[in-house]
């Protein structure tokens, strides 16, 4: 791992110096270079353990030298590819968490996994402005924490209500409403339980959807899709989500695509909305038939 980590390192310093139109494929093989040693050192470090300093001398190259490697290289793309850096700080991220995990000593390797989740928000606040793109990245950001367990609730409590109120700023209605439904996701994953900042996001995703459906009905579809949401936060017992709100959906699902139907303009969305309902429906019997959380609902 030493040898790799200075051929790594003289790679870098060699691929710097080719401009920022190279260095969009330059340094992404590198970084994933120096992640792959994070692995190996942990592996040296546990067969050290076992049979000792004599037989397995200690690396010099430590798993914190790796990840100062990771930001410094990381750092010198993040003009040149925005995008890439995003989802190369949201890796380290992952990584950062998986050693804290394994290593078992609480608090070693957690500020470097928010140091890096830190870079990631700073990156996309300050250098993704086009909207799809940052509707993409939102959900890379969602996708990267609900993975991780170890960092501390403080900041775990940070970044995601940072990123959620960057998902209601979305510029997109319906792009702002199925962001924030996302971020849902953050306060009932592994690292957090919260029912009540989960009916928050949706309550504020129903209020976009009513506002958008009600001025272009070819997005009823969307109403659907909350109802897929508030679907799985029931079936996992999120106590905010009863059945009566499932039923009351339903009817609004039902009701609007009914409408939608009507509108030539909305009427190709509607029938996709119609689809789409069905097979929601139809897990739903499944469900009525398997599982006693949904046996009060009514399907018609």
């Amino acid at each position: 791992t030493d040898v790799e980590y200075q051929i790594l390192t003289e790679m870098r310093g060699s691929f710097g110096q080719g401009g920022p139109q190279r260095l969009i494929f330059s340094l992404q093989p590198i970084f994933f270079g120096a992640l792959g040693l994070v692995p190996k050192i942990q592996a040296r470090e546990k067969r050290r353990a076992e049979e000792g300093d004599e037989v397995v001398p200690p690396p010099t190259i430590s798993l914190k030298k790796v990840f100062q490697f990771l930001h410094r290289t990381n750092t010198a793309l993040m003009q040149s590819s925005p995008d890439m850096a995003l989802q190369l700080w949201l890796t380290a991220a992952v990584a950062a968490d998986q050693v804290e995990r394994a290593t078992g000593a609480q608090g070693n390797f957690e500020p470097i996994c928010y140091e890096f989740l830190t870079q990631a928000l700073v990156l996309f606040e300050e250098e993704i402005s086009d909207s799809s793109k940052q509707y993409k990245g939102i959900h890379a950001i969602v996708g990267t924490l609900c993975k991780i367990v170890a960092l501390d609730p403080e900041n775990f409590d940070t970044v995601s209500q940072k990123i959620t109120r960057h998902a209601a700023k979305l510029l997109k209605k319906p792009m702002q409403c199925r962001a924030v439904s996302a971020c849902s996701q953050l306060f009932w994953c592994d690292a957090r339980r919260d029912a009540k900042r989960v009916r928050e996001c949706l309550e504020r995703c129903v209020k976009t959807c009513e506002t958008v459906v009600q001025s272009d009905p070819s997005q009823t579809g969307l109403w659907v899709e909350m109802l897929d949401r508030y679907i799985y936060y029931f079936e996992v017992n999120c106590e905010e989500v009863d059945v009566d709100f499932l039923q009351r959906l339903l009817a609004i699902c039902v009701e609007h695509i009914n409408f939608a139907l009507k509108d030539q303009q909305a009427e190709k969305d509607a029938k996709k909305a119609e689809d789409h309902l069905k097979s929601t429906v139809a897990y739903l019997r499944k469900m009525k038939e398997t599982s006693p959380r949904f046996a009060e609902l009514k399907l018609n």
